[in-house]
């Protein structure tokens, strides 16, 4: 189960757009998108800022993380983490086989990459098995020339 939520958030006056992830996400509290917006708006001092839209896939800003206890009442919110752009989703790697993923990104990501994998795998089989009928009728067009006697 996936225990983050993700926006591609688009901010003015100065301009920018972040990836806003709200770790630990759960269901109740205000509305999560609200709550990447102000944590947005106020850390990046932005006179405003809204969700982009399409997917978090094409959001190519910074990461920025926010912890959703950040929302509750009489808590203090943590200052949103900022990752570097060259973090582990924007090489477009997914988390460690061993690790179960934390966004939805990450576990999309991962999919991709075990399709990638047995489509190589497939195009080996395709390849070897071509080459094995190839050397078969080399081998039988050999033996019909020779008048059966190199067979």
């Amino acid at each position: 189960m996936a225990l983050a939520q993700e926006y591609c958030i688009s901010c003015t006056q100065p301009n920018a757009v972040y990836r806003c992830i709200i770790e630990d996400a759960r269901p109740g509290g205000q509305s999560l998108t609200r709550l990447c917006l102000t944590a947005m708006t106020r850390d990046g001092g932005h006179a405003s800022c809204s969700v982009k839209g399409g997917t978090v896939f094409d959001c190519n800003g910074p990461v920025k993380r926010v912890p959703w206890a950040a929302q509750e009442p009489g808590r203090v919110a943590e200052p949103a983490v900022s990752e570097p752009q060259a973090s582990e989703a924007a090489k477009g790697k997914a988390p460690p086989q061993g690790e179960p993923p934390k966004t939805m990104v990450d576990l999309a990501k991962r999919a991709n990459e075990n399709m990638q994998k047995a489509n190589e795998d497939m195009k080996e089989q395709a390849q070897s098995a071509g080459q094995a009928i190839g050397k078969a009728t080399k081998k039988t067009w050999e033996c019909m020339f020779s008048l059966f006697f190199r067979c």
